[in-house]
């Protein structure tokens, strides 16, 4: 059973990913982490099938995360999932591992139509 991974320290975000994957029928386990150290143990003890993780989270970054993810489980689909829509931390988190950077400050209707889209895809 494929497992997610949401990395994400606002609980707004972590809701509206919960309710986008149940929305796309994700038929295997979600876990949830708001700080570095506690994905880094998800992961440890999960395999991990996809994921999307915040740039801005306790205590260093997504993209550590990413890369700790990558090396864990390298065919994890991962997903940079933020509101800062900067060109630098999208270019760190793809040198990380991450498949797609999505700005979640975006319209709402867009990210959320994307999001799903993206959470299908992964599952074929």
């Amino acid at each position: 059973m494929p497992t997610f991974l949401i990395a994400d320290d606002t609980p707004r975000k972590v809701r509206l990913f919960l309710s986008l994957l149940k929305r796309a029928g994700w038929q295997g386990e979600i876990l949830t982490a708001d700080t570095v150290e506690g994905a880094k143990e998800l992961i440890d003890r999960h395999p991990i099938a996809a994921a999307f993780i915040d740039y801005y989270i306790p205590t260093t970054n997504g993209p550590s995360i990413i890369r700790y993810l990558k090396q864990k489980h390298p065919a994890a689909r991962v997903a940079l999932v933020s509101s800062a829509d900067n060109s630098s931390n999208a270019a760190e988190a793809l040198a990380a591992g991450a498949e797609i950077v999505e700005c979640t400050s975006d319209d709402p209707e867009k990210v959320e139509q994307r999001l799903l889209a993206l959470i299908r895809e992964w599952q074929q």
